[in-house]
């Protein structure tokens, strides 16, 4: 997102907000971390001071970040190669709703293997009319190429975690309070179609898209879930 001389300087202060609120009372600073799908948490992680492993099964992202001196590994992590304790932390950070949620439970099945705590952060799917408007759209535009953009409520969240075998889980929420300007959608939305544009999305979909936008929303994102589940044979 472009910080423009048009844009709320409240709204970026806001995500500022939400970023830190989500780490907050997280301790990873020196904790081997599986980050599960590398981007912007990887950098974040590092931040904080996490030994970060970072796993995605995109060939492109992993490129991405082949100078960064982060440990990589190229896989689909329902098929993670190593089943036994490795990690301090597995986190999924906006991932989660991309795998079809047939695979939830198999995944934290697979955390569970591989470290004695699980983060999983993931967006809610409840939210102002516009918003769920335009989750509404990703998630057929996605199911359109054979994708997922599915949302959970954090209750389901928690039931797999628990299912999983973590014997304690620790829910938060964190509000957006600052609507989205719409110089800023509007960079969102470019962005998103060209997303969509390079993995084949219908030119139907697109215009529908567009169309949204035309509308000058108000727009403000869904609240964030942090699902936190710790085993207590560790």
């Amino acid at each position: 997102m472009n910080r423009t001389p048009f844009v709320s300087k409240t709204y970026f202060k806001d995500a500022e907000r939400v970023q830190n609120e989500i780490w907050k009372d997280i301790d990873v600073r020196n904790k081997t971390v599986i980050d599960v799908g590398i981007g912007e948490s990887t950098e974040k992680l590092v931040e904080l001071g996490a030994k970060v492993i970072g796993v995605d099964n995109d060939f492109r992202k992993i490129m991405s970040y082949k100078k960064s001196g982060i440990p990589l590994i190229l896989c689909d992590f329902i098929n993670f190669p190593f089943h036994r304790r490795i990690a301090d932390i597995v986190v999924f950070y906006f991932t989660l709703h991309e795998i079809c949620p047939c695979y939830h439970h198999k995944a934290l099945i697979t955390a569970r293997k591989i470290a004695p705590t699980v983060i999983i952060i993931e967006p809610s799917p409840y939210g102002c009319p516009a918003y769920k408007e335009f989750a509404r759209l990703w998630r057929d535009a996605m199911n359109s190429v054979g994708k997922f953009e599915e949302y959970m409520p954090a209750e389901y969240w928690e039931r797999i975690v628990r299912n999983a075998g973590f014997d304690k889980t620790v829910r938060k929420i964190v509000e957006w309070k600052v609507e989205v300007p719409i110089e800023v959608l509007r960079n969102i939305i470019t962005a998103t179609i060209n997303e969509w544009k390079d993995m084949g999305v219908g030119e139907c979909y697109i215009k529908k898209l567009q169309e949204f936008l035309k509308e000058n929303p108000r727009f403000t994102w869904s609240n964030i879930e942090v699902i936190i589940g710790k085993s207590l044979d560790t």
